[in-house]
């Protein structure tokens, strides 16, 4: 990883103002790693935006909202009306994400030279033209390469924003049982001695009683595909997060080694989160559905098609797996 370190340096250095964005729905894995990337960015005597509606938080998940609460650094935010105010050489820095549809905003990639770091495995929709694209799948989240890159720099990041690192590290690997290797446990101790706070971090992945009543009451209607799939239809418009969410929580249960859960994300967009604890290879029924990811995590997003015709597609790609 020091050879991408040298070369971020190098190119966000050739800048005057850098603009660090995520996915749509933003979760604690893109927001921790992205305001990692503000505090290194001004490291270097650069000035940083993170691209997020801090106006309207509130459209945000409970994670999100309380982050922002706890944060007593100052973080400037830009949305899609205000960054065009940024003055100097810009760049763009897109983490946690490397499809231009999961965007939070799409036409920023055609107004600024971009960097892609991502931990996804790459699909057909990945963002073309960036100046560096780095994409590494064995990484159990964006916040662990952070938190390298940091490290590397010998950077103390601020404790609140090491905390949501930490969380995000949590999330991302369902509490340290997905994609976790021993770079991830040294990633966790290299963010503790940072100063992160684990009552802190408690506090940030905890739901509010109307979000776990409601997961709760959409599992209950998850059934099994065979002896170790489970599938949970989402009947009402949810958000991918959403999906991700009872997916993880699906492979708790007894002999439950994979999960599907899928639901609509918009009025015309079916969004399908796959999950798994290692045995079986979710991604390969994702990639013959034009998505993706890694085997233990992955996900897609179809348009023009009803719930039951996707639901019976995985069924019949599970059966024939």
């Amino acid at each position: 990883m020091e050879e991408l370190f040298i070369k971020l340096s190098e190119i966000i250095k050739q800048y005057d103002s850098v603009i660090l964005m995520s996915h749509k729905d933003p979760d604690l894995d893109s927001l921790g790693s992205c305001l990692g990337l503000c505090e290194i960015v001004e490291s270097f005597g650069k000035r940083a935006y993170l691209f997020l509606n801090d106006k309207h938080l509130e459209n945000y998940n409970t994670n999100i909202n309380q982050a922002f609460n706890k944060m007593e650094k100052d973080i400037i935010c830009v949305n899609n009306r205000t960054y065009k105010k940024i003055e100097g050489k810009t760049l763009l820095i897109i983490t946690d994400v490397h499809s231009d549809e999961r965007l939070e905003y799409p036409k920023l990639i055609n107004e600024f030279d971009t960097i892609v770091l991502d931990h996804h495995i790459k699909n057909s929709h990945y963002i073309k033209n960036s100046k560096l694209f780095f994409i590494d799948s064995n990484l159990s989240s964006m916040s662990e390469l952070i938190t390298y890159y940091a490290s590397s720099l010998n950077l103390t990041l601020d404790n609140v924003i090491a905390t949501i690192l930490l969380a995000g590290i949590e999330i991302d690997t369902n509490g340290f049982n997905l994609k976790t290797t021993s770079k991830t446990y040294n990633a966790a101790s290299i963010l503790m001695y940072m100063g992160a706070d684990t009552i802190l971090k408690q506090e940030l992945l905890k739901e509010t009683k109307d979000e776990y009543l409601k997961r709760a009451s959409v599992i209950k209607n998850s059934f099994m595909i065979n002896e170790y799939i489970a599938m949970c239809i989402i009947p009402n418009l949810t958000k991918s997060i959403e999906l991700a969410e009872v997916a993880e929580e699906l492979l708790n249960f007894e002999d439950v080694k994979a999960s599907f859960v899928l639901g609509k994300i918009d009025n015309d967009l079916i969004g399908v989160s796959a999950r798994s604890l290692g045995d079986i290879d979710v991604s390969n029924i994702m990639k013959q559905m034009g998505g993706g990811g890694h085997s233990s995590n992955a996900a897609c997003q179809i348009k023009n098609k009803t719930l039951k015709e996707i639901k019976q597609e995985i069924i019949s790609l599970v059966e024939n797996s």
